[in-house]
């Protein structure tokens, strides 16, 4: 399974020949970038506000529909990121203690703060997907289904959004309510048609050794890291439209559980298990969603908790959102809180353009600290090769 997530598009050509009847075999790659720039800032905390961070994307995609309906497709995404130095995926250390554990799920720790480079690039996706009428199949690095079938509040940040951040100007962000216990490691996951409205799947990871740019689940700060093996995902999402009202509900739930050890002989890393829970509620322009998360974080008197909600609406073009939510970590001893508000527009088919003001806070029993400032989103994106082969 190591080697399971080097696929590339090129692998559809390796299928037998009755596999090469149906639909041509279409590819297409897409470039993104996203620039988060934080102009205006206030900060009373050690950590200094990031003025601008950035991720450079290229994305693969092969896809080919056999004569049986069966659609095989392969997917890969190369990135290039410029986050927070001392929030690298999301992995960080609030305290002063060099031999603290790092959280299983967290990845936070009551070690010094990390101090790394703050460029790096990852090969993030790399799966092959076969689709069915049994469901589908994805094989390879990707998230899980507890990750994928999350629900909750929309916001017109994409990377600088406050619940699981990509990007993180502050420093300080730790809600994280989207249940991705082992990031981008390699991978088996199924995923049911959707039934009445409701879809199950369940994933498998044998190594959760992943060092992705948005979650490093066997990195630490500066102390003990977890290392977690055979993680298993569980997960529903169900959508039901009410024709009557336009009222339309998506729910999701999720459970993820593996082994973790560490090198070390203290402390006495166990299983680690999360749940999750999150709801979009949409009527009109108007969208409400919330979501929660809890977690033992794989160490005793560790847990971690989450919860965030939101409300965004769309008019005149353009999207506006609320946003607010809480974490709580007591393996660290810390409580955060954070917000966000703005208005985002697509200002040309390739150009979206958001703005809007945030909030960290966080407090230990040594030390409060809170950023806020405004902060612009640029993101570009573009098509840039579609080729139609056999």
């Amino acid at each position: 399974m190591r080697h399971v997530y080097i696929i590339t598009p090129c692998l559809l050509l390796a299928l037998p020949g009755h596999a090469q009847s149906g639909a041509p075999l279409e590819t297409e790659f897409e470039f993104e970038s996203v620039t988060l720039v934080t102009p205006l800032a206030d900060a009373e905390s050690n950590v200094d506000i990031e003025t601008v961070l950035g991720e450079l994307s290229l994305t693969g995609e092969s896809e080919k529909v056999l004569d049986s309906g069966l659609r095989i497709r392969a997917r890969g995404a190369l990135r290039l990121q410029r986050d927070h130095p001392t929030r690298p995926g999301g992995t960080g250390g609030f305290d002063s203690d060099p031999l603290a554990a790092t959280g299983a799920f967290s990845g936070l720790s009551a070690a010094p703060p990390i101090q790394e480079s703050d460029l790096r690039a990852r090969l993030e996706t790399a799966y092959l997907q076969i689709d069915g009428g049994y469901g589908e199949v994805r094989v390879g690095k990707d998230s899980g289904v507890a990750s994928r079938f999350y629900e909750g509040a929309k916001s017109v940040l994409s990377h600088g959004r406050l619940d699981s951040s990509l990007l993180d100007p502050t420093g300080l962000s730790t809600v994280r309510t989207r249940n991705d216990l082992t990031g981008p490691s390699a991978k088996v996951s199924y995923a049911s048609p959707r039934l009445i409205g409701v879809r199950a799947g369940v994933s498998f990871t044998p190594e959760v050794d992943a060092d992705g740019l948005d979650r490093r689940p066997a990195s630490s700060a500066s102390g003990l890291a977890p290392e977690t093996q055979n993680a298993i995902e569980l997960a529903l999402n169900a959508s039901r439209r009410f024709r009557d009202s336009g009222v339309r509900i998506d729910f999701g739930l999720g459970w993820s559980s593996g082994d973790v050890s560490t090198t070390a002989s203290m402390p006495q890393y166990g299983s680690v298990e999360s749940w999750s829970a999150g709801t979009r509620i949409e009527k009109d322009d108007w969208t409400f969603g919330a979501s929660w998360l809890s977690s033992d974080n794989g160490l005793p008197q560790s847990d971690y908790s989450a919860w965030s909600a939101g409300l965004h609406r769309e008019v005149y073009d353009t999207e506006f959102s609320a946003e607010y939510g809480e974490s709580n970590d007591d393996g660290v001893g810390l409580d955060s809180q954070s917000w966000r508000v703005g208005a985002a527009r697509q200002v040309t088919p390739g150009t979206r353009l958001a703005i809007a003001y945030l909030q960290d806070e966080i407090e230990t029993a040594v030390q409060q600290q809170r950023s806020e400032g405004a902060v612009v989103e640029i993101t570009l994106s573009q098509k840039i090769v579609r080729i139609t082969g056999n």
